[in-house]
């Protein structure tokens, strides 16, 4: 199957933008973009829900048994429900969706469109890419999210990413997400599942190569992943098959 060359960096100067006002105003969204959603702050989303999303999307987000995962699950579905009708330029409620690799969602109907999305949740944030060509994952993370990370590094991390993760300790918890959320973003372009090939394919700074059997599925010659703040304590993480010379950023 050959070698799928890995190139990993991190996006230090991130202008982030009000989303609000480019779906209200309508504007042309340069792709990808990456957008970052608030639960607690996203009350046009609350007012949108329940005639925007169907009766599977409700009956889902029911079934959690935390009201605050509840409406994490109905304002990340919103939102990717508006941003898709925006990008799509179609009714976002009369969207439907299917499952490709792994049950990894996708639009149900592109005739018109070859708009690719995914999207990632953590503790009160949500986050969601798109792209209106290419493959796209995306993976975020709490920083302080209560994880025992000694006993997972060998579980996910080679031996070289054990030493970086654990070189500085007072960095230890932002090296291991860096990490974490880079391996996270390969899955989720993807579309495989976490196992136990994850301590065999590397995503240090710099170029990685690992051969594609390793990563499983279908994996790009070349996966770009760019690491990147979203707010204080949060982290995120963007994998496409193709360089990306420019992204948008948006708050929800």
């Amino acid at each position: 199957m050959g070698n799928t060359e890995i190139i990993a960096a991190r996006m230090h100067r991130i202008q982030w933008m009000d989303g609000w006002i480019a779906l209200q105003d309508k504007i042309s969204i340069r792709q990808p973009s990456i957008w970052v959603i608030d639960p607690w702050r996203s009350p046009q989303q609350s007012a949108h829900a329940e005639h925007l999303l169907s009766s599977e999307e409700i009956a889902r987000a029911m079934r959690f048994h935390r009201t605050e995962h509840t409406l994490r699950f109905k304002a990340t579905h919103t939102a990717l429900r508006l941003l898709l009708g925006h990008a799509t330029a179609s009714d976002p409620a009369a969207l439907r969706f299917s499952t490709g690799h792994h049950h990894k969602p996708k639009l149900a109907d592109t005739t018109n469109t070859a708009i690719q999305f995914n999207l990632s949740y953590t503790e009160n944030r949500a986050l969601i890419g798109l792209d209106q060509v290419h493959p796209i994952g995306v993976d975020i993370e709490w920083l302080q999210r209560p994880l025992d990370i000694e006993s997972m590094l060998d579980a996910c991390f080679s031996a070289e990413e054990i030493a970086f993760i654990r070189a500085e300790k007072s960095e230890t918890q932002h090296r291991f997400f860096t990490l974490w959320t880079r391996k996270e973003a390969i899955l989720k372009l993807t579309g495989e599942g976490i196992g136990e090939h994850l301590p065999h394919f590397e995503v240090l700074d710099g170029v990685n190569r690992t051969k594609k059997q390793i990563i499983g599925g279908q994996p790009p010659d070349h996966v770009y992943l760019y690491s990147f703040p979203v707010e204080e304590g949060f982290i995120g993480c963007l994998a496409s098959p193709v360089p990306v010379n420019s992204c948008s950023f948006y708050r929800l």
